[in-house]
């Protein structure tokens, strides 16, 4: 493993799931530094998520910014995506959110609630009390809701992202998802604790086309989720890189910077013997095809 290799796998790469600054707590960055930092790194494309509002009613004013530093700079600027997360702030599972989003440029991502989650609450915040959001009914049932939002994904190519939920819920969605037409289906992080897969589930969905994210945050950094960069690269081995598409994960105060998490976060998968050809795979040329732009 050379410092050229990372260098090299940084040219082009794509980030999923990259944290942006505006939310109303802090962030590291605000979103037009991270875009910036992306640009200068050489890499292709980065999915902003937010929290609480749609981080696709600011791609435009985002891509501006990064547009004119780059020219400034003769660089080739980085395409910037988002979408908007259904937590309580955007009223849960509300098609109507959706709707309103499908004008902004650069609208990609439906992702399903996560910290509203009635699961989050009671794996992370030991919340027994059952509040929080569903996806599914008592039998597993997509609620009339969602499925609303999963054919508005289906009419305009969205992909629809999972949420903190168990897998059997996720599973559920994905299933409603297929038959409802959805094409581009993502599980996020399947190794946190609050979205948990087994390597076999990972598997099971992937046999199905359903796309898995590789988390930097979960395999590298603070709060441990996951088992580590050894468990992660045996998710690229076991599971197939061509079922995986990358997602930092960062943007909290307490972590590195997004692209100084892509180089680590490479280098980790290259030290545990993962090969060059995955890792592009992973950072390149799967979250290219998962985006639909060519690969």
């Amino acid at each position: 493993m050379r410092q050229e290799d990372i260098h090299e796998l940084m040219i082009g790469s794509i980030d999923i799931h990259a944290h942006g600054g505006s939310e109303p707590f802090e962030r590291l960055m605000l979103e037009d530094e991270l875009a910036i930092d992306c640009t200068r790194a050489g890499m292709r494309a980065v999915v902003i998520k937010t929290w609480y509002t749609p981080s696709a009613s600011r791609n435009a004013l985002v891509q501006r910014a990064v547009d004119r530093w780059a020219e400034e700079h003769e660089m080739t600027p980085v395409k910037v995506f988002g979408g908007v997360t259904l937590n309580r702030s955007v009223g849960g599972l509300n098609p109507e959110a959706v709707k309103r989003c499908l004008g902004f440029p650069g609208m990609k991502y439906v992702w399903l609630p996560m910290v509203d989650s009635y699961h989050h609450r009671r794996v992370v915040y030991d919340d027994l009390s059952g509040d929080g959001l569903r996806i599914v009914d008592e039998h597993y049932r997509v609620l009339p809701e969602l499925e609303e939002i999963l054919r508005i994904c289906a009419d305009n190519d969205l992909i629809l992202a999972s949420g903190h939920y168990p897998y059997e819920e996720t599973k559920a969605v994905m299933e409603e998802a297929k038959r409802l037409g959805v094409r581009r289906l993502e599980v996020i992080h399947p190794a946190h604790i609050h979205s948990k897969h087994s390597l076999d589930q990972m598997k099971e969905v992937a046999r199905e086309g359903v796309k898995l994210m590789l988390s930097g945050l979960g395999a590298l950094a603070f709060p441990l989720h996951e088992s580590g960069p050894v468990y992660a690269a045996r998710i690229v081995q076991e599971v197939g890189a061509d079922n995986l598409v990358y997602g930092s994960d960062f943007g909290q105060i307490h972590n590195p910077p997004h692209v100084a998490a892509n180089r680590w976060m490479i280098q980790m998968l290259l030290a545990y013997g993962v090969s060059k050809e995955d890792v592009r795979k992973v950072f390149q040329t799967t979250p290219a095809r998962h985006l639909g732009l060519e690969a």
